[in-house]
């Protein structure tokens, strides 16, 4: 914070709109100072927009977990000016869920001042957080400049931008927002998300239906092959799960409950292996129902169920309401596309090509 000061307070340019820099404490205290600060302060009436520094973990890449509420220009601020964009609209709704307990001062300027605004932070490395090993040597400097490049750059954004004067009049709606791979951030309107969702989730029923009602599909024997080969993968997910809780609870026993939090791999190789491991043999179980059915329609069969059980997810989230309903529509939308144009691209291919009897 002090660096974006010198920076902003040496540069020749001057900001549209004034700047305020709040350095509190007392957060784990019920978050009093932030609390004072908007309630009692006199500059408070005069804050537009805010952005929060939290952390969870040392390091990393600084997430947008929280924006809003209903003002989707702070979103479009961090997508036009973030060099180094991190976001994820599936973080802002499972926190505000209450699943992660936990509490921001984004939440004392929302509800009690009535201020938009973004909330980030460092989740790498939480291990270390809020114990003996949380000291200064152990921040990343490459962390601090990839934030201070973001927070300089979305500051100077907002101080510029003309929708600060009134905030007000923008304020219409969430926003589905994701980064892709922290290359660019896609973002738009929720209202524009249920109708793309719903076009997906219509465009795979169709499939399926047409499917179904092909001649060599057997019309109703399709159906039972779908729905059983359904829920073999249900039973595949159920055992995986339980056999994951099986480890976790073994681990628990043995009080080594929390070991695998600063050994990623560890956890990989612990809950992974048990994971995937169960899937195969479920899998490899359920084979046998398939007996002289060729792999290739096999695997064309899983496929379809993939697709069900990803729309089905999608039409849930989506008449729920949750903008992390983008998730799902991305699992269906880009492998049911490109089925369909492998699919339009044999079959050009094989009458551009007709075979002559010998």
């Amino acid at each position: 914070m002090l660096e974006v000061l010198h920076s902003l307070a040496n540069q020749s340019t001057p900001l549209n709109h004034g700047v305020i820099f709040l350095f509190n404490g007392a957060e784990e205290n019920v978050l009093q100072a932030s609390h004072g600060f908007i309630t009692q302060h006199p500059w408070a009436k005069q804050v537009r927009a805010f952005i929060n520094l939290e952390a969870a973990g040392v390091g990393g890449k600084e997430v947008v977990f929280q924006t809003g509420p209903e003002n989707p220009w702070l979103v479009q601020a961090y997508v036009h000016a973030a060099k180094h964009p991190f976001a994820s609209v599936v973080g802002q709704e499972v926190f505000q869920s209450g699943v992660i307990p936990s509490d921001t001062d984004f939440r004392i300027f929302r509800d009690f001042g009535n201020i938009p605004g973004i909330d980030l932070a460092f989740i790498e490395n939480g291990f270390i957080y809020h114990t003996k090993y949380d000291t200064a040597n152990r921040i990343l400097t490459d962390s601090i400049q990839r934030a201070g490049d973001n927070i300089l750059a979305v500051l100077k954004y907002l101080a510029m931008s003309e929708k600060l004067a009134d905030s007000s009049e923008y304020r219409h709606g969430n926003m589905v927002f994701f980064d892709l791979l922290g290359v660019i951030v896609v973002a738009y309107p929720a209202r524009v998300g249920t109708i793309l969702n719903y076009m997906v989730a219509t465009a795979t029923f169709l499939y399926l239906a047409k499917k179904a009602s092909m001649p060599g599909h057997g019309g109703g024997r399709y159906v039972r092959d779908l729905a059983c080969a359904t829920g073999v993968a249900l039973l595949s997910w159920f055992v995986t799960l339980l056999s994951v809780l099986i480890v976790a609870l073994l681990v628990t026993l043995l009080g080594r409950s929390m070991f695998w939090y600063n050994h990623f791999y560890a956890s990989v190789c612990l809950y992974g292996a048990a994971a995937t491991g169960k899937m195969i043999l479920i899998h490899t179980l359920a084979k046998n129902l398939y007996y002289g059915v060729s792999e290739w329609k096999l695997g064309d069969l899983y496929f379809d169920v993939s697709l069900l059980l990803w729309c089905c997810s999608l039409v849930w989230l989506t008449q729920h309401g949750l903008c992390s309903a983008y998730a799902p529509m991305l699992m269906v939308a880009f492998p049911l596309a490109t089925r369909l144009l492998l699919a339009k691209e044999f079959k050009h291919r094989a009458l551009a090509c007709p075979l002559h009897d010998v």
